[in-house]
């Protein structure tokens, strides 16, 4: 017995016994739920040097397997990370009890996840690459169903996830020899750029981000928060991974430079576009990628003290993403044929006043609006970022100035009557979509009110970055 069978390969098998019970939806959800449950469990409360002291014996559980020749290695300060993870795979089957997403729904996001932990955990870790395009492989049933003809987005996802894969093959096979090669080499600064612009690729930086609103207009809201809020958690730590372990990548002067202003870049665009669209479902591509941005902002302030909001930011953030997924998922069951289109949203909150405000809540969270979880790290980072790169912040304020104004254009329609009468919902909003919504935002006010209750335990995921951390 060791973390990796554990934490990765149970999880697979048990996905594949998921797969033979596609056609009982019922129990594969109850099933995935209680197992991610006690994985979810199991991580946090399994000691940090992975042994187990017995009155006459201590028992270690081993940190490492081989598999394929390569060594998968979870360590116990990785344990945190690995909760976080099977976490938001707990929180959305959960949903998809509920809206009934996809048949595979149950098996494939415990694939991916314990694929995700893979990455995280894969020694040497460009290895992971391969990973995350057979991760990209495997979310095209959950982003477009069978039947359904393949959205545009999808395919612009799949080329630039393999683009990225190259470049960080190609990135990997020219670190070969780096030890031989000078500090000073134009081979270091090449493979720095190719690395960083791979990754750009990966996490839908700016100028490569179209295709996520395109698939957040077209697929499922639950599985596109789910993959997107799965990927930008898990590529926000592994882009620490590069940092930690190549000591001439953190030591380029313009790699933080770099990180910060492709950061503020994305913040302030990503404003900008959502005050122009014409559909609500775009506007979660929009909000991922202005969170994408204050991730690489928070990297870029590692040498400032930047990462602790950084790892402050995850759980808040994930839990803004599943309510916006929860809300748009619930008025799509409750009225099928909505479009999200702009005409459309007159009166939404006269015929569905629960869930028109809980996309509201979940914008201004992740806003970084006051009272709402994301306020304390993000006033942080907004301190941080004004006394280190004080020429970033006008950017900054813009991006979150046209993003507020567009979040108060979506209230503005929701609560102006359609016509000159509102016609109620007459089903109106059942229990099984309002009490979800209700303990959610009970939970967000307490952790916008008591941080350091909860968010302290996140700051164990920096552990493994040992380099990082000495800043």
């Amino acid at each position: 017995m060791s973390t990796p069978l554990i934490w990765i390969v149970i999880p697979i098998g048990f996905a594949g016994v998921l797969a033979l019970l596609h056609n009982k939806p019922k129990l594969s959800s109850i099933l995935t739920c209680v197992f991610t449950l006690g994985l979810v469990v199991l991580a946090l409360v399994f000691p940090k040097d992975l042994a187990f002291v017995l009155p006459d014996q201590r028992i270690e559980i081993p940190s490492s397997l081989v598999i394929l020749n390569r060594t998968v290695q979870i360590s116990g300060e990785s344990l945190t990370m690995v909760a976080l993870l099977y976490a938001i795979t707990l929180l959305w089957n959960l949903g998809n009890s509920v809206f009934k997403v996809s048949i595979w729904f149950n098996a494939l996001s415990l694939v991916i996840t314990a694929l995700w932990v893979t990455v995280l955990s894969v020694i040497p870790f460009l290895y992971a690459a391969l990973l995350i395009e057979l991760i990209a492989l495997l979310s095209v049933p959950l982003l477009s169903p069978r039947g359904k003809k393949t959205d545009l987005g999808l395919l612009r996802y799949i080329v630039f996830e393999t683009l990225a894969l190259a470049l960080i093959l190609l990135t990997g096979w020219m670190l070969s020899g780096v030890s031989a090669v000078p500090a000073a080499s134009p081979l270091l600064l090449r493979a720095s750029i190719m690395l960083l612009f791979g990754f750009a690729l990966w996490i839908g930086a700016f100028p490569f981000h179209s295709w996520m609103p395109m698939i957040s207009q077209t697929s499922a809201p639950l599985a596109v928060s789910l993959l997107l809020g799965l990927m930008q958690t898990a590529l926000s730590v592994f882009l620490l991974t590069f940092l930690d372990q190549y000591a001439w990548l953190r030591n380029l002067p313009q790699v933080y430079t770099s990180l910060r202003w492709l950061g503020v870049i994305m913040i302030t665009f990503s404003g900008l576009a959502a005050t122009l669209q014409q559909n609500l479902a775009r506007h979660f591509g929009y909000l991922i990628i202005m969170e994408t941005g204050y991730s690489l902002l928070a990297i870029s302030l590692t040498p400032q003290g930047g990462l602790p909001y950084l790892a402050m930011l995850l759980l808040p953030r994930v839990l803004s993403y599943f309510l916006w997924g929860w809300a748009l998922s619930g008025i799509r069951q409750l009225q099928p044929e909505a479009s999200f289109e702009q005409g459309s949203l007159s009166g939404l909150y006269h015929t569905f006043p629960l869930l028109s405000m809980s996309i509201l809540v979940s914008m201004l969270s992740l806003l970084g609006f006051p009272l709402l979880p994301l306020f304390p790290q993000k006033q942080m980072l907004w301190l941080l970022t004004a006394q280190n790169a004080p020429e970033t912040i006008p950017f900054v304020i813009i991006g979150g100035l046209v993003m507020l104004t567009a979040i108060l254009r979506l209230f503005r329609l929701f609560i102006q009557p359609k016509g000159k009468k509102t016609s109620p919902n007459p089903a109106g909003e059942p229990a099984k979509l309002i009490v979800p919504i209700i303990l959610m935002f009970i939970v967000m006010l307490a952790m916008a009110i008591a941080p350091q209750v909860i968010l302290p335990r996140m700051l164990e995921i920096l552990a493994p970055f040992t380099h990082l951390t000495l800043f």
